[in-house]
């Protein structure tokens, strides 16, 4: 240890330590009681088996475990057995001599002034005092055990920790603002965050809502960070948003989207301010909303001609964790009028005839899917009933066939037959087109079907032969109405056609209908009627050509009184609505007689009248003409058959 003045000397004591020992031919090191200067290895007297030992070439001398000079070291283990006696004279140290106050100048007292001396062997207390050489005056102070830092020589030999610190354990920390050692537990010193639990630990998407939100407790969060980890803890998946609510508490928010099934069940880690992390793995699921199988949007537009025959619609989703049984509510809107629908196991079933509607209607709902956890997932979609689609062919072309549409209700018409007239004489009446209406007629959906649309017969000029104004058939698909017969003259014949034409004056008779009933549909679809018969007598009145909804009126003789108020008119039409309005169709002609032309054409059904051409796509006979004063005049001149025309209805 350091002194203040000269060093001591050192002598021999007044007596001589004695240490015995017994060798048992393997150990060579035996430590004695007492320490003896370090250059003493010579003043030593060692004997085993009564044989006095050489220094340096029997023995060594060496510091024991405490660092003193104590420990005797063989060359050679003595001989089991064999007495081993050492003889110490020890040291002693001289009296210190007194040095009189301020008679040591401070450069006699440096570092060098410690050099050399016996270090403490223990940990000094805090009431221990020390001599420090301060380097920034150059002279030695005093200073206190509490006052020094601790530093590596306090810990060295210590047995080391072999894991990391736990959160409790203590650790010695210097505090400067209080100048003073202090412990602090491992948690404390490193801000270390831990994670205790995580809510909810179960994440439902059928809340409503397209974000998660997940609680975070534990220690140490000020400052931190949270984040999503996945199943395999490989990938973290940061919050949308988050807030540190406390130090023992974050709420974080995340879009649904960001989590997948695929990845759970997920974890949480937390990073504090210093970089330290705490997590808790797997410790949470998606409860998934159930999927839909059925695509949103239009169901079906049921057509009016499919309506009758009802329909059945099914929706469907599924639980993509469990598969477990999904229940269904009809959550908003209405279902088509006439149409229900029930959960059942394999989806939200809409069935029923729904009503007639006329116009397109279109109902929408919205069904809601819910598995076993109360997941649930809405849907919208639409059912169009569509009021009756009907699509008129005035002319030739094709029909397409829309999609779903498996029968149509058809009316087809062929163009009508002219009327007749002479000079001086009266002529029969045109008859009118054959006519068709087949309700249910079966089409291919998604295909077509050949539409033509005959023309009506043309006026007939008087003559022998005089033009054929018989009128053109109309067909769709294997539908076929066959054209209106043209009435007859005093020297013509009425001709046949879909209805026939009315007899010419003078004993003229009407001509027959050739429109053919439907095969298998036992005559319920084809309509065509026989032309009426001329008058009897001289200078008898013609008669009306034949109408879809009967034949002609026969003629009347205009100088017999009194006149019948049908006579010469033509056969009536039929009437129909499909094609949204309520119109008589392929009514006959009417005919004339000498000096008289009826101006009464009601029962002939739109057809002509006094040389007068009939309504157009309506396929009625054309009336005739008649005039004296002029031979070649147009007075003379039959009336035109009307075209005929083809109407869809689905």
């Amino acid at each position: 240890m350091p002194y203040i003045a000269n060093k001591p000397g050192t002598a021999f004591r007044s007596f001589t330590d004695k240490d015995t020992f017994t060798g048992d031919g393997s150990t060579t090191t035996f430590d004695m009681q007492f320490a003896i200067a370090e250059a003493g290895q010579n003043d030593l007297q060692v004997f085993v088996n009564d044989v006095r030992q050489i220094p340096g070439d029997d023995y060594t001398l060496g510091v024991d475990g405490t660092g003193e000079y104590k420990r005797v070291t063989f060359t050679s283990a003595p001989t089991n057995g064999h007495a081993i006696v050492i003889l110490n004279p020890g040291t002693v140290q001289g009296e210190f001599s007194s040095v009189a106050d301020n008679a040591i100048t401070s450069g006699k007292l440096n570092v060098d002034a410690i050099t050399g001396q016996v270090e403490l062997a223990e940990q000094a207390a805090d009431t221990d005092t020390y001599l420090i050489h301060d380097a920034s005056t150059g002279s030695l102070k005093k200073i206190q055990a509490t006052n020094v830092t601790p530093n590596e020589t306090l810990i060295t030999g210590k047995t080391a920790l072999g894991e990391g610190a736990a959160t409790g354990d203590l650790l010695l920390i210097y505090d400067t603002s209080a100048g003073v050692l202090k412990k602090i537990t491992q948690q404390n010193l490193l801000n270390f965050p831990t994670v205790s639990s995580v809510s909810p630990t179960n994440l439902t998407s059928g809340d409503g809502t397209g974000n998660y939100t997940v609680v975070v407790t534990g220690t140490g969060f000020t400052g931190a960070t949270a984040k999503i980890l996945t199943s395999d803890n490989a990938t973290e998946i940061a919050f949308d948003s988050q807030t540190v609510d406390s130090d023992t508490q974050i709420t974080g928010v995340i879009a649904k989207s960001s989590l997948s099934n695929a990845d759970e069940n997920f974890g949480v880690k937390v990073v504090a301010a210093t970089g330290l992390t705490s997590a808790l793995n797997q410790q949470i699921s998606i409860d998934a909303q159930p999927a839909w199988s059925t695509a949103s949007g239009s169901l079906a537009s049921v057509f009016d001609s499919a309506r009758a025959s009802g329909a059945t619609y099914t929706v469907a989703a599924a639980d993509p964790e469990s598969g477990g049984d999904i229940t269904y509510t009809l959550e908003s809107g209405s279902l088509p009028a006439g149409m229900s629908g029930s959960s059942t196991s394999s989806g939200y079933v809409i069935s029923g005839t729904p009503d007639a509607q006329s116009s397109d209607t279109t109902s929408t709902f919205t069904i809601r899917a819910a598995d076993v956890n109360s997941n649930t997932k809405d849907r919208q979609f639409t059912i169009t009933i569509k009021g009756p689609t009907a699509t008129s062919f005035t002319s030739s072309g094709t029909f397409s066939v829309p999609s779903g549409i498996t029968s149509v209700d058809v009316l087809v018409i062929a163009g009508g037959g002219s009327g007749a007239a002479a000079p001086g004489n009266g002529g029969g009446g045109g008859g009118a087109g054959g006519l068709i209406f087949r309700p249910g007629f079966t089409v291919t959906p998604g295909g077509t079907v050949s539409v033509t649309v005959g023309s009506g017969g043309p006026y007939a000029l008087s003559g022998s032969p005089r033009p054929a104004g018989v009128g053109q058939d109309s067909v769709f698909g294997t539908l076929t109405a066959k054209g209106g017969g043209a009435g007859g003259t005093h020297n013509q014949d009425a001709l046949s056609g879909g209805s026939g034409g009315g007899g010419g004056r003078d004993g003229g008779q009407g001509a027959s209908a050739n429109q053919p009933t439907q095969p298998g549909d036992s005559g319920t679809y084809g309509f065509g009627n026989a032309g009426g018969n001329a008058g009897p007598g001289g200078s008898q009145g013609a008669g009306g050509g034949g109408g879809s909804g009967g034949p002609g009126y026969n003629g009347w003789n205009p100088d017999a009184n009194p006149r019948p108020s049908t006579a010469t008119w033509g056969g009536p039409g039929k009437t129909y609505s499909i094609s949204g309005s309520t119109v008589v169709y392929a009514g006959g002609g009417s005919g004339s007689a000498q000096r008289y032309v009826p101006s009464n054409p009601a029962s002939g059904g739109g057809g002509g009248y006094g040389n007068t051409t009939a309504t157009a796509n309506r396929g009625s006979g054309g009336g005739a003409g008649w005039d004296s004063s002029s031979p070649d005049g147009p007075s003379f001149v039959g009336g035109a058959g009307g075209k005929g025309i083809v109407i869809v209805s689905y």
